[in-house]
């Protein structure tokens, strides 16, 4: 991988604040919800939410009288959750933020259920990650983890060819159960497919917002490269320009007798 690539892809798995507003914007129109959050059972009447981001996953699983602990430290996911107290409580369901990075997390902190979905963690670091999490949950835990066949550096890097975006296309839940396989492998893991898609206000947007991910100026080679691509490939809309991608996730699971 050459040297402009690999600066890409680093800068791609970064997660700032406009990159949080992004996804907090765009994902509730995508089928992420609807195709993964089945494989999750639901009648959740306590969770420890790590990674909680928008809560896309855990909302619709939360029962009437349900707690749900959301670590989220990332400032615009946990305004997002914060906005959905009022909410949250004519369901009777309480809400429980806190904004810390999960190594942060004080040594009471546990529920029944644990999720963590698409959290870095558990597929660059999942066999310490277990064991940080062994004392969390007493009875199911359940990791969301990517499992397409390409990248999973940002929400729309799929949308770009390899020789583009620049990135590791062995699906990331491969490594996370080869380092799990001699000591804590989960009881079952499922596969849900589903798509991305973004409509941007034109393909000068949709430009920028590639470039941006991947660390690139608009004059470099590869640069125009990917805004030919763009502008080549995204679908014309009544809004502007549509790009999308399709994703395939995994879901592992623990139990307790």
């Amino acid at each position: 991988m050459s040297g402009d690539i690999a600066a890409g892809e680093r800068a791609a798995t970064s997660w700032g604040d406009p990159q949080a507003r992004f996804y907090a914007d765009t994902i509730a129109a995508s089928d992420y919800a609807a195709r993964v959050g089945p494989l999750l059972g639901g009648d959740w009447h306590e969770v420890l939410d790590i990674g909680a981001g928008t809560g896309e996953l855990t909302r619709p699983r939360l029962s009437p009288g349900a707690r749900w602990i959301a670590v989220e430290p990332n400032a615009v996911m946990a305004a997002h959750l914060a906005g959905l107290q009022r909410q949250l409580s004519e369901r009777g369901i309480v809400l429980q933020l806190l904004p810390v990075l999960w190594q942060s997390l004080a040594a009471p902190v546990a529920a029944d259920r644990l999720l963590a979905a698409n959290l870095g963690a558990t597929h660059h670091e999942p066999a310490a990650f277990f064991e940080a999490m062994r004392g969390r949950w007493r009875r199911t835990m359940h990791w969301v983890v990517a499992a397409q066949r390409g990248p999973s550096t940002f929400c729309l890097a799929g949308f770009l060819p390899a020789e583009l975006h620049g990135a590791d296309t062995v699906p990331a839940v491969e490594r996370t159960l080869a380092a799990l396989r001699g000591s804590s492998p989960p009881q079952s893991v499922q596969f849900a497919d589903w798509a991305y898609r973004c409509t941007f206000a034109d393909a000068g947007a949709a430009q920028a917002h590639f470039l941006d991910r991947l660390g690139l100026e608009a004059d470099s080679a590869r640069g125009r490269e990917v805004c030919a691509f763009v502008a080549r490939h995204g679908r014309p809309v009544a809004s502007g320009l549509e790009v999308g991608c399709q994703k395939r996730s995994a879901v592992l699971t623990w139990t307790c007798a």
